[in-house]
């Protein structure tokens, strides 16, 4: 019973099967002046144009190894040879926070918004910090712990104040789950990652608008522009754009789906040494508890004894790992912060598999 979808999703059988077709007849290199190149790279461009028209933008698009990286380059390359202040906040995924704290270590100004008990930002704080001098905000939309979701139209509208600001976005769990009260058109940078929505490890894509330039971390051919230069995998990319497309229209349906499972566990989970971090402001697909006094990787472990498989957001080996940050931001509780566990649903969750989980937590 496979309850960690946010860390990643199984390959849909209808996007495996294009990995096969295109490794098999379009395996030319895209960049080849031959006609099986040019083949190939009339897939990869009607692949990028099929990615822009799902998500109604103009932005380049660049394809990574993964989210990681397209944060990594989004961050250091708008900030390359530049001075000024810049802001995310306390709750964002490794690949930005870590960058972040690394660029502090370099001397720039960084701000780290707070947020409230429920995981959200305070756009006071964000306006009150917002200046002439500011490079770059970063922001999850759908924060991979707890699930909660920020206000990106308000974020959008404050930025936007500040030319010089530019605004990046971790899109990676809310892209085909959670539908958009903004336009990512708006967005200056955002990343993704295909093995979130049941497409293919391996492939993550920056998005960037083309007035943006963004500086080279690699060197090397004048591949997609020259940002992730070198010879890329045309099947992951196409795999990319069909499952964002497949599950992109189908976002409403397995919202609403999800939805009533988490309402499910909420409702029957009745152990009262069991805490609640996620809230019904959260994305459905991501429910997070604690039980103050077990470790959460001991809470793992039980699970697992069960068949039923769930993470927690910290990578406990010991009773001296860290509290996980976001557990900790909102409720200022070590204990609470250090005894986390993820469920994560999907579509393909049964509601047997649910009933099975709730038995299994109220007897722990």
């Amino acid at each position: 019973m496979y309850f960690d979808y946010t860390a990643t999703t199984p390959i849909d059988n209808e996007v495996l099967d294009l990995y096969v077709t295109i490794q098999k007849k379009y395996y030319a290199n895209t960049t080849s002046l031959h006609l099986l190149g040019q083949k190939a790279n009339n897939i990869y461009e009607q692949m990028k144009k099929e990615i822009r028209n799902v998500l109604g933008i103009n932005h380049e698009l660049i394809f990574t190894s993964n989210a990681t990286e397209a944060n990594n380059l989004a961050i250091l390359g708008v900030l390359e040879n530049k001075v000024g202040k810049i802001i995310t906040t306390e709750i964002e995924h490794p690949s930005v926070f870590n960058v972040y704290k690394e660029l502090e270590n370099r001397g720039y100004e960084v701000v780290y918004l707070k947020v409230n008990s429920e995981g959200i930002i305070d756009l006071n704080q964000l306006e009150e910090e917002m200046n002439n001098n500011v490079l770059l905000v970063s922001v999850m939309w759908v924060n991979n712990i707890i699930g909660s979701i920020q206000p990106i139209k308000d974020i959008i509208r404050i930025v936007s104040k500040y030319p010089k600001a530019k605004l990046h976005i971790d899109a990676v769990q809310g892209i085909t789950k959670i539908k958009p009260d903004f336009k990512f058109e708006d967005i200056d940078l955002f990343t993704m990652s295909a093995h979130k929505f049941y497409g293919p490890k391996g492939i993550g894509v920056l998005a960037y608008k083309k007035n943006i330039d963004l500086k080279k971390r690699l060197f090397g051919s004048n591949s997609q522009n020259g940002i992730k230069p070198g010879t890329f995998d045309l099947a992951l990319v196409a795999c990319c754009a069909k499952a964002l497309k497949k599950y992109n229209n189908n976002l409403d349906k397995h919202f609403d789906y999800v939805k009533r499972l988490n309402d499910y566990l909420i409702k029957e989970i009745k152990n009262d040494k069991i805490v609640f971090n996620s809230n019904e402001n959260c994305s459905p697909y991501i429910l997070n508890l604690s039980i103050p006094g077990i470790n959460g990787e001991t809470l793992v472990h039980t699970l697992e004894a069960n068949d039923i498989y769930v993470s927690t957001g910290s990578s406990c080996s010991s009773k001296l790992a860290k509290p996980e940050k976001t557990i900790y931001a909102i409720s200022k509780d070590e204990s609470r912060a250090r005894s986390v566990i993820r469920i994560s649903l999907s579509y393909l969750t049964t509601i047997d598999e649910v009933k099975e989980l709730v038995r299994v937590l109220n007897n722990l």
